[in-house]
Protein backbone atom coordinates (compact mmCIF):
# COMPACT_ATOMS: atom_id res chain seq x y z
CA UNK A 1 0.00 0.00 0.00
CA UNK A 2 3.06 2.52 0.79
CA UNK A 3 4.67 1.59 -2.36
CA UNK A 4 1.29 2.29 -5.00
CA UNK A 5 0.92 5.28 -2.24
CA UNK A 6 4.93 6.45 -3.19
CA UNK A 7 4.16 5.64 -6.54
CA UNK A 8 1.35 8.11 -7.38
CA UNK A 9 2.87 10.49 -4.75
CA UNK A 10 5.42 10.77 -7.61
CA UNK A 11 3.55 10.41 -10.63
CA UNK A 12 1.43 14.01 -9.30
CA UNK A 13 4.58 15.56 -8.02
CA UNK A 14 6.12 14.88 -11.79
CA UNK A 15 2.80 16.53 -13.32
CA UNK A 16 3.06 19.32 -10.90
CA UNK A 17 6.58 19.95 -12.09
CA UNK A 18 5.70 19.45 -15.60
CA UNK A 19 2.35 22.39 -15.20
CA UNK A 20 5.23 24.35 -13.39
CA UNK A 21 7.72 24.33 -16.75
CA UNK A 22 4.91 24.79 -19.29
CA UNK A 23 4.03 27.33 -17.42
CA UNK A 24 7.40 29.14 -17.44
CA UNK A 25 7.46 28.69 -21.16
CA UNK A 26 4.29 30.19 -21.83
CA UNK A 27 5.14 33.47 -19.88
CA UNK A 28 8.66 33.59 -21.33
CA UNK A 29 7.93 33.39 -24.76
CA UNK A 30 4.97 36.21 -24.15
CA UNK A 31 6.60 38.20 -21.83
CA UNK A 32 7.34 40.82 -24.98
CA UNK A 33 4.31 41.48 -27.10
CA UNK A 34 1.51 43.76 -26.13
CA UNK A 35 -1.66 44.00 -28.17
CA UNK A 36 -3.30 47.45 -28.02
CA UNK A 37 -6.48 47.94 -28.75
CA UNK A 38 -7.41 51.39 -29.80
CA UNK A 39 -11.34 52.88 -28.90
CA UNK A 40 -12.50 49.86 -28.97
CA UNK A 41 -16.61 50.17 -29.24
CA UNK A 42 -17.74 47.13 -27.88
CA UNK A 43 -16.46 45.58 -24.76
CA UNK A 44 -17.43 42.29 -25.96
CA UNK A 45 -14.76 42.36 -28.51
CA UNK A 46 -12.15 43.19 -25.68
CA UNK A 47 -13.18 40.00 -23.78
CA UNK A 48 -13.28 38.37 -26.92
CA UNK A 49 -9.39 39.63 -27.68
CA UNK A 50 -8.63 38.48 -24.64
CA UNK A 51 -9.49 34.92 -24.67
CA UNK A 52 -8.02 35.03 -28.32
CA UNK A 53 -4.82 36.13 -26.66
CA UNK A 54 -4.21 33.55 -23.70
CA UNK A 55 -4.98 30.97 -25.82
CA UNK A 56 -1.74 31.45 -27.86
CA UNK A 57 0.25 32.47 -24.74
CA UNK A 58 -0.22 36.26 -24.98
CA UNK A 59 -0.78 38.19 -21.70
CA UNK A 60 -0.17 41.78 -22.29
CA UNK A 61 -2.96 43.99 -23.15
CA UNK A 62 -3.40 47.72 -23.41
CA UNK A 63 -6.70 49.55 -24.25
CA UNK A 64 -6.20 53.13 -25.76
CA UNK A 65 -10.03 54.89 -24.84
CA UNK A 66 -12.11 52.28 -25.05
CA UNK A 67 -15.60 53.01 -25.00
CA UNK A 68 -16.68 51.10 -22.22
CA UNK A 69 -14.15 49.05 -19.58
CA UNK A 70 -14.45 47.47 -17.25
CA UNK A 71 -17.24 45.76 -18.52
CA UNK A 72 -19.24 42.63 -17.31
CA UNK A 73 -20.25 41.96 -21.14
CA UNK A 74 -16.12 41.70 -21.41
CA UNK A 75 -15.34 39.36 -18.45
CA UNK A 76 -17.91 37.21 -20.17
CA UNK A 77 -16.93 36.90 -23.36
CA UNK A 78 -13.16 36.36 -21.75
CA UNK A 79 -14.40 32.98 -20.53
CA UNK A 80 -11.77 32.31 -18.03
CA UNK A 81 -9.15 34.64 -19.28
CA UNK A 82 -10.28 36.92 -17.28
CA UNK A 83 -6.85 37.90 -15.91
CA UNK A 84 -5.47 39.45 -19.06
CA UNK A 85 -8.37 42.13 -18.34
CA UNK A 86 -7.62 42.84 -14.61
CA UNK A 87 -4.04 43.32 -15.47
CA UNK A 88 -5.10 45.29 -19.15
CA UNK A 89 -3.19 48.89 -19.35
CA UNK A 90 -5.56 51.66 -20.26
CA UNK A 91 -4.76 54.68 -21.82
CA UNK A 92 -5.91 57.85 -23.38
CA UNK A 93 -4.03 58.19 -26.53
CA UNK A 94 -1.69 55.51 -28.35
CA UNK A 95 1.30 57.62 -28.26
CA UNK A 96 1.27 57.02 -24.27
CA UNK A 97 1.07 53.49 -24.95
CA UNK A 98 3.54 53.33 -27.11
CA UNK A 99 6.02 55.08 -25.08
CA UNK A 100 8.52 52.20 -24.28
CA UNK A 101 7.95 49.71 -27.10
CA UNK A 102 11.02 49.58 -29.61
CA UNK A 103 8.43 48.22 -32.42
CA UNK A 104 5.27 49.33 -32.97
CA UNK A 105 2.87 47.42 -35.82
CA UNK A 106 -0.28 48.81 -36.54
CA UNK A 107 -2.27 45.73 -38.15
CA UNK A 108 -5.42 46.01 -40.50
CA UNK A 109 -8.19 43.68 -42.23
CA UNK A 110 -8.11 45.73 -45.30
CA UNK A 111 -5.42 47.12 -47.57
CA UNK A 112 -4.40 51.38 -46.96
CA UNK A 113 -3.33 53.42 -49.13
CA UNK A 114 -0.70 54.76 -47.33
CA UNK A 115 3.49 55.12 -47.61
CA UNK A 116 4.40 53.26 -44.38
CA UNK A 117 5.87 50.07 -45.14
CA UNK A 118 3.86 47.01 -45.45
CA UNK A 119 4.82 43.45 -44.39
CA UNK A 120 2.64 40.35 -44.93
CA UNK A 121 2.20 38.18 -42.15
CA UNK A 122 4.99 35.78 -42.28
CA UNK A 123 7.73 38.85 -42.98
CA UNK A 124 6.55 40.17 -39.41
CA UNK A 125 7.02 37.20 -37.76
CA UNK A 126 10.09 36.87 -39.14
CA UNK A 127 11.18 40.46 -38.04
CA UNK A 128 9.50 39.86 -34.55
CA UNK A 129 12.47 37.35 -34.46
CA UNK A 130 14.90 40.15 -34.02
CA UNK A 131 12.86 42.15 -31.28
CA UNK A 132 12.35 39.04 -28.73
CA UNK A 133 14.22 41.01 -26.22
CA UNK A 134 12.69 44.54 -26.82
CA UNK A 135 9.30 45.63 -26.22
CA UNK A 136 6.62 45.05 -29.31
CA UNK A 137 3.20 46.48 -29.45
CA UNK A 138 0.84 45.06 -31.87
CA UNK A 139 -1.63 47.93 -32.86
CA UNK A 140 -5.36 47.17 -33.79
CA UNK A 141 -7.50 50.16 -34.30
CA UNK A 142 -11.35 50.56 -33.68
CA UNK A 143 -13.72 47.91 -35.26
CA UNK A 144 -15.55 50.78 -37.69
CA UNK A 145 -12.39 53.19 -38.61
CA UNK A 146 -9.74 51.07 -38.33
CA UNK A 147 -6.38 52.93 -37.10
CA UNK A 148 -6.79 56.82 -38.18
CA UNK A 149 -3.48 58.61 -40.04
CA UNK A 150 -2.42 60.15 -37.02
CA UNK A 151 -2.21 56.80 -34.91
CA UNK A 152 -0.97 55.18 -38.41
CA UNK A 153 2.01 57.74 -38.33
CA UNK A 154 3.10 56.32 -35.51
CA UNK A 155 3.58 52.47 -36.40
CA UNK A 156 6.64 51.58 -38.17
CA UNK A 157 5.13 48.85 -40.22
CA UNK A 158 1.75 48.21 -41.39
CA UNK A 159 0.52 44.80 -42.10
CA UNK A 160 -2.91 43.52 -43.81
CA UNK A 161 -4.69 40.60 -43.24
CA UNK A 162 -5.65 39.30 -46.39
CA UNK A 163 -9.41 38.20 -46.55
CA UNK A 164 -11.66 36.81 -49.70
CA UNK A 165 -13.23 39.93 -51.81
CA UNK A 166 -16.86 38.46 -51.17
CA UNK A 167 -16.53 39.51 -47.82
CA UNK A 168 -13.34 41.76 -46.67
CA UNK A 169 -14.96 42.54 -42.67
CA UNK A 170 -12.86 40.66 -40.26
CA UNK A 171 -14.01 40.84 -36.88
CA UNK A 172 -11.45 42.72 -34.63
CA UNK A 173 -11.12 39.63 -32.33
CA UNK A 174 -10.44 37.03 -35.08
CA UNK A 175 -7.83 39.74 -36.04
CA UNK A 176 -6.25 39.71 -33.09
CA UNK A 177 -6.68 35.73 -32.81
CA UNK A 178 -5.06 35.30 -36.64
CA UNK A 179 -1.86 37.11 -35.21
CA UNK A 180 -1.73 35.32 -32.10
CA UNK A 181 -1.53 31.94 -33.93
CA UNK A 182 1.12 32.97 -36.13
CA UNK A 183 2.77 34.20 -33.61
CA UNK A 184 2.55 31.37 -31.37
CA UNK A 185 3.34 29.21 -34.60
CA UNK A 186 6.71 30.90 -35.40
CA UNK A 187 7.53 31.23 -32.21
CA UNK A 188 7.46 27.30 -31.40
CA UNK A 189 8.53 26.45 -34.85
CA UNK A 190 11.30 28.82 -36.08
CA UNK A 191 14.59 29.38 -34.79
CA UNK A 192 16.46 32.71 -35.17
CA UNK A 193 19.80 31.57 -35.85
CA UNK A 194 21.27 35.56 -36.21
CA UNK A 195 20.72 37.45 -32.70
CA UNK A 196 21.25 41.18 -33.57
CA UNK A 197 23.10 42.20 -30.32
CA UNK A 198 22.55 45.71 -30.77
CA UNK A 199 19.85 47.93 -28.64
CA UNK A 200 17.01 49.52 -30.43
CA UNK A 201 15.81 52.62 -29.40
CA UNK A 202 12.16 52.83 -27.84
CA UNK A 203 8.94 55.06 -29.42
CA UNK A 204 9.73 57.77 -27.44
CA UNK A 205 13.06 58.44 -28.08
CA UNK A 206 12.60 58.54 -31.89
CA UNK A 207 9.58 60.09 -31.71
CA UNK A 208 11.93 62.94 -29.94
CA UNK A 209 14.60 62.65 -32.83
CA UNK A 210 11.33 63.56 -35.26
CA UNK A 211 10.04 66.33 -33.35
CA UNK A 212 13.46 68.17 -33.03
CA UNK A 213 14.13 67.36 -37.02
CA UNK A 214 10.74 68.76 -37.88
CA UNK A 215 11.76 72.24 -36.08
CA UNK A 216 15.02 72.78 -37.72
CA UNK A 217 13.16 71.60 -41.21
CA UNK A 218 10.57 74.81 -39.70
CA UNK A 219 13.13 76.73 -38.83
CA UNK A 220 15.39 76.47 -41.67
CA UNK A 221 11.61 77.62 -43.80
CA UNK A 222 11.95 74.18 -45.69
CA UNK A 223 7.90 73.45 -44.22
CA UNK A 224 5.56 75.68 -44.74
CA UNK A 225 2.20 76.18 -44.26
CA UNK A 226 1.68 74.66 -48.12
CA UNK A 227 3.79 71.40 -47.25
CA UNK A 228 3.24 70.83 -43.58
CA UNK A 229 0.78 67.43 -43.91
CA UNK A 230 3.07 65.87 -47.03
CA UNK A 231 6.32 66.13 -45.46
CA UNK A 232 6.02 65.91 -41.60
CA UNK A 233 3.89 63.01 -42.67
CA UNK A 234 7.13 61.80 -44.43
CA UNK A 235 9.75 62.44 -41.68
CA UNK A 236 7.69 60.38 -40.00
CA UNK A 237 7.71 57.40 -42.35
CA UNK A 238 11.24 57.69 -42.68
CA UNK A 239 12.06 57.30 -39.21
CA UNK A 240 9.80 54.86 -38.00
CA UNK A 241 11.38 52.48 -41.24
CA UNK A 242 14.76 52.95 -39.87
CA UNK A 243 15.42 50.29 -37.42
CA UNK A 244 18.17 52.65 -35.13
CA UNK A 245 20.13 51.58 -31.89
CA UNK A 246 21.14 53.57 -28.65
CA UNK A 247 24.52 54.64 -30.38
CA UNK A 248 22.54 55.61 -33.77
CA UNK A 249 19.83 57.86 -31.41
CA UNK A 250 22.33 59.81 -29.66
CA UNK A 251 24.40 60.50 -32.79
CA UNK A 252 21.15 62.00 -34.71
CA UNK A 253 19.77 63.85 -31.28
CA UNK A 254 23.33 65.23 -30.53
CA UNK A 255 23.86 66.55 -34.07
CA UNK A 256 20.17 67.82 -34.51
CA UNK A 257 20.85 69.83 -30.96
CA UNK A 258 23.67 71.54 -32.13
CA UNK A 259 21.89 72.77 -35.31
CA UNK A 260 18.98 73.68 -33.73
CA UNK A 261 20.96 75.83 -31.62
CA UNK A 262 23.33 77.33 -34.26
CA UNK A 263 19.65 78.79 -36.35
CA UNK A 264 18.18 79.78 -32.75
CA UNK A 265 21.31 82.61 -31.76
Amino acid sequence: LFYEFACRFCYIQSWLHNIILLDSVYYIMSSNINIVLVNTSHPGNIGSSARAMKTMGLKYLKLVSPKKFPSDIANAKAVGCVDILDNATVTTSLAKSLTTSKLTVGLSARSRKSNIPCLTLSELMDLLGKYKNDEVSIVFGNEQSGLSNEELKLCNYLVSIPTSNAYTSLNLASAVQIFSYEYFKSSNVVEHTSQDTNDHVSHSTKQHIIDLFLSVMFSLGIITNKNKKSLTQNVHIIFNKTDLTDNEANLYLGILSKIHKAIEK
